[in-house]
């Protein structure tokens, strides 16, 4: 038998704030839907937010060189000479962020991932900034692949029933249109055929998309193995379920919460907006 469609199931979830019990919780709202062989999608910025891995960006204070380097990289290629790789809401992103906001990050995203994450337009090095208050950003999972063992070892106890993990992040991979078991990923993850290229993968999948399918990122899979290309499809599914919570990017989550800077944004704010950091998915096969 053979895979020939997922079906999903989302459910609302409170925010994941710091030292929320993620299996407990998926346990609770999904607990009576969940059969043998379903698949739990887990955002990875939410899990990130529940464990406590956060920073705060507003303690970066950038030298000139990386300002330099920032606005070389996001301005001008990015935004000028690539710009028509992106939609108008991530070129509008790129031109008004703030320099000093992109310097930092930039910083940061430099120590965390080297080079290949420096160049990178958006969320470098699977840092991100959205749904979080203040300057906070989320910073990705170390070993995520133990991260989802752990998690679906814990959902299994909890369930009692056999089901597979997959940790999603939205930051974007490349698969080769001829090629099922290979991807390049703007960051990195822990998934069988996926190769972090940073910012590189950026430019070939998007310079190139006629060779290649863009999808959400597989960050971990704990579970039966499907192949890779399931496994994207399941990433690509959960991320359209999932949303964006307050915004697809900072910017937009301040315009939307109807504040003026970053610091006014608050973690009462995560609430104001339903969440769906964890979503159900059911193989079907004939």
């Amino acid at each position: 038998m053979k895979v020939t469609y997922f079906k999903a199931i989302k459910k609302p979830f409170k925010y994941w704030y710091p030292g929320t019990n993620v299996a407990s919780e998926i346990a609770r709202v999904y607990g009576n839907l969940v059969r043998p062989g379903d698949l739990i999608a887990i955002s990875e910025k939410a899990l990130c937010v529940s464990k406590g891995l956060l920073y705060d960006e507003g303690v970066i204070h950038p030298d000139p060189f990386t300002k330099f380097a920032a606005y070389i990289v996001n301005r001008v290629i990015w935004g000028k000479f690539l710009r028509e790789l992106f939609n108008e809401r991530t070129r509008h992103f790129l031109l008004k962020t703030p320099l000093n906001y992109i310097a930092s990050h930039k910083k940061l995203s430099l120590k965390l991932g080297g080079l290949k994450h420096f160049i990178k337009p958006l969320s470098e090095a699977g840092i991100d900034a959205t749904n979080l208050p203040y300057t906070y950003v989320s910073l990705p999972i170390r070993n995520a692949d133990k991260e989802a063992k752990i998690l679906r070892d814990d959902l299994v106890k909890l369930l009692k029933t056999s089901l597979g993990v997959l940790i999603v992040d939205s930051d974007r991979t490349f698969k080769l249109r001829n090629f099922a078991n290979l991807a390049i990923a703007t960051r990195p993850s822990s998934v069988r055929g996926v190769i972090d290229l940073g910012g590189i993968a950026y430019f070939i999948g998007r310079t190139l998309n006629e060779l290649f399918v863009e999808y959400p990122t597989p960050v971990a899979y704990a579970g039966k193995w499907i192949g890779l290309t399931n496994i994207l499809k399941v990433a690509r599914l959960a991320d359209k379920l999932m949303g964006y919570g307050l915004g697809r990017n900072v910017l937009e989550m301040v315009s939307n919460l109807g504040r003026e800077s970053f610091s006014e944004v608050l973690w009462s704010d995560m609430s104001r907006v339903r969440h769906y950091p964890a979503v159900l998915i059911r193989p079907i096969c004939l």
